[in-house]
């Protein structure tokens, strides 16, 4: 997934050069349909990993209002995106057929366990992009709407009508999606299934995944 460090070196220049390190939590959660729209379901699954976040470049004086930094294709940005990637294998999940994902951390004074110091971890923003392509398998149920949880009221379609602090589905997102693609893998279990390009997609069933076409097999065949 993509995120958008807005945070410089220069206002932490005690800390490493190359970024910070900050824990960010991936949760997978099943779908409560028992109300007309969509609701948050059971939590199916959660893993944290502390990843390195690379810092902003420095600002360029010759972009509009002079904060902004000047990347190779000419345009300024306020933001720095950078991909990172979570490792789901270990939870061994079985997952129904619509799920709802949701990305957490802590900052100074928001999250499940609030920091309650400043730090450039108050800089960074998970990534959005504008009118994503199709996914390569599934759908996304729900183009227009996405689940998230803010206090400001006016931040939600609905004015904050349906609450807020609260993980909860918001529509009017058109065109925006979040900037994620998850790669689910299916267990081996049967040795035609590795065959014309099949084992890429297989794995066994602890996640881990195949070298080519005769360890699918091998695996299916013995289960090693």
């Amino acid at each position: 997934m993509d995120m958008s460090d807005w945070a410089k070196h220069s206002d932490y220049p005690t800390m490493a050069a190359a970024g910070f390190q900050h824990p960010i939590t991936f949760n997978i959660y099943a779908v409560d349909h028992t109300n007309p729209a969509p609701a948050v379901g059971a939590l199916l699954g959660t893993v944290t990993q502390t990843f390195l976040i690379p810092w902003r470049p420095e600002a360029d004086l010759t972009c509009a209002g002079g904060t902004a930094w000047r990347a190779a294709d000419n345009a300024c940005y306020n933001g720095f995106a950078f991909s990172i990637e979570f490792d789901l294998r270990s939870l061994n999940l079985t997952l129904p057929n619509e799920v709802i994902f949701g990305i957490a951390y802590n900052t100074n004074t928001w999250g499940a366990n609030p920091i309650g110091l400043n730090g450039p971890y108050e800089s960074l923003n998970v990534g959005l992009v504008s009118a994503p392509p199709s996914p390569s398998v599934g759908v996304n149920v729900e183009a227009d709407a996405l689940f998230w949880n803010t206090m400001t009221p006016a931040n939600y379609s609905d004015g904050g009508a349906g609450g807020i602090g609260t993980f909860r589905r918001d529509d009017n997102w058109t065109p925006y999606s979040p900037a994620v693609r998850l790669n689910a893998f299916t267990p081996a279990t049967a040795a035609a299934s590795c065959k014309n390009g099949g084992w890429q997609t297989l794995s066994r069933g602890n996640g881990s995944t195949f070298t080519n076409q005769g360890d699918c097999v091998s695996y299916a065949t013995n289960g090693k």
